[in-house]
């Protein structure tokens, strides 16, 4: 019997082909979190564990993030603590239809704050629905971007992936970069540029915590995203408790909200407007219509009479066309 708790080999086969939809089983929960299984039953088993989550925990109230995510022993702790409810949550989001749509387009997914490996895993696993028809040429790419080294947890999580799940290269492309938001450079904003979607999830909270250069921040998302690409950002409001604004930037956002509720009343008022006169100038439109449609009819038969009655020498059977000829209206011609 298999055991659920051993990491694969780097050379495993997988365990079962890929079979789209129905890869996760009948409990696609349950499936993820058995990937997590594999990769973090040595962490959980460690003596050292609860102790290290309790530092992890006392460094995040302090919001001494170097200090947590710098030290290599913690990233196992974190990832079997903080990951599944968060593979979980990514899954649900990326299996609605706005978003598999473009999964199904095989996307350059970058993924930024995304070291622990929530995102790979629950968009991994949201993949197998988009990936249903297996006649794409080009993979899905999850690229993972984090301001630490998390490429051994990554590495076992497509280690695992790909032999549970049997995703292989011509579905999902995995890559992995390490960078800081807070330091932009030419690096990052090319990834930025080559993505079509782009995500920050559960990022945005510690980016504050240098909020003088995280403006530089959005000003490189907003720079550099293409036309037709899309950014997906979530986190909870709770996260920017500790967020102070000044009074200026206070002011700043009111007027911003007041000046969006104004449009949005405007846009709403035209639709409206528009709404009610369409009808009315459609039929006015139709009114015109027909009464120059009559118009037309009566010009060719007082044109037709006209030439009925000129004398021009045996040219009566093509007298309308060259008439016609020299006299030029907006009107079709005369048939």
């Amino acid at each position: 019997m298999e055991n659920e708790d051993l990491k694969p080999a780097a050379d495993a086969k997988p365990r079962a082909a890929f079979r789209g939809k129905d890869t996760l089983g009948k409990n696609h929960e349950q499936s993820i979190l058995n990937i997590l299984r594999m990769i973090c039953s040595e962490a959980i088993r460690n003596p050292d564990f609860g102790e290290r989550l309790q530092t992890i925990k006392r460094l995040f109230y302090k919001r001494d993030f170097d200090g947590i995510f710098l030290q290599p022993e913690n990233l196992p702790v974190y990832t079997a603590q903080y990951v599944p409810r968060r593979a979980l949550c990514y899954y649900e989001i990326f299996s609605a239809p706005e978003l598999l749509q473009i999964l199904q387009k095989r996307p350059t997914v970058y993924c930024l704050g995304a070291g622990s490996g929530s995102e790979l895993l629950g968009i991994s696993a949201a993949s197998c629905q988009a990936l249903e028809n297996d006649s794409g040429d080009t993979p899905i790419t999850i690229h993972s971007q984090d301001y630490a080294d998390w490429s051994p947890i990554l590495i076992s999580l497509e280690r695992a992936i790909r032999y549970k799940w049997g995703i292989d290269e011509k579905h999902i492309s995995y890559k992995f970069s390490v960078g800081d938001l807070l330091c932009i450079t030419p690096e990052i904003e090319a990834h930025i540029a080559q993505a079509q979607l782009v995500t920050v999830m559960f990022v945005f909270n510690e980016l504050f915590s240098d909020k003088a250069n995280v403006m530089n921040f959005v000003k490189a998302m907003v720079k550099n995203l293409r036309k037709g690409s899309h950014f997906l950002l979530v986190d909870s409001a709770g996260s920017f408790s500790s967020v102070k604004l000044t009074n200026r930037e206070a002011a700043l956002l009111t007027e911003y909200e007041l000046i969006r509720n104004e449009v949005k009343k405007m846009g709403s008022l035209v639709a409206e407007i528009n709404e009610e006169e369409l009808d009315a100038l459609t039929q006015s439109m139709r009114s015109v219509e027909q009464k120059l449609a009559l118009v037309y009819t009566v010009f060719r038969s007082s044109i037709y009479a006209h030439l009925s009655q000129q004398d021009i020498g045996g040219q009566t059977q093509d007298g309308l066309s060259v008439y016609s000829e020299q006299f030029q209206t907006n009107c079709p011609p005369f048939d």
